[in-house]
């Protein structure tokens, strides 16, 4: 009978730091779990946007057969909210806020894989975060 008590107290205790893992990861919209490289692939279009800890990026559209490129900053807000500087190049299908400024949100499959959704939200132009450099 003990045993089975401290079975199920190893257990539930297993469980507890298993959740508290997972959740330490998903809710972790810093800079730092961010950055990274994102691709989007449209049907004309690629761009390649790599995001740096420093709150810079490098963006690589390739439309037509024509590579442009950019860098400039992103800024976070909110919990996870992102604006880009004017520099940012815009994709078919994305909207720019007032002030002509590309923005979007990450959101995180199984609260582990973001991905970056450009306005307009939900459904705009969806960059996934590659898993490997």
């Amino acid at each position: 009978m003990r045993k089975r008590i401290l079975s199920g107290i190893g257990f539930a205790i297993l469980l507890v730091g298993l959740f508290w893992t997972w959740y330490s990861l998903a809710a972790n919209y810093d800079y730092e779990a961010l950055a990274g490289t994102y691709v989007f692939k449209g049907r004309a279009e690629t761009c390649t946007l790599r995001l740096h800890v420093d709150g810079t990026f490098l963006e690589e559209l390739d439309r037509d057969s024509s590579v442009q490129k950019a860098q400039g900053h992103w800024d976070r807000y909110g919990q996870a909210h992102v604006s880009f500087s004017g520099d940012f190049l815009t994709i078919s299908g994305e909207e720019l806020d007032a002030a002509g400024q590309a923005h979007g949100e990450f959101e995180k499959q199984f609260g582990l894989f973001p991905r970056l959704i450009l306005a307009p939200l939900p459904n705009g132009p969806t960059f996934y975060k590659k898993s490997f450099r």
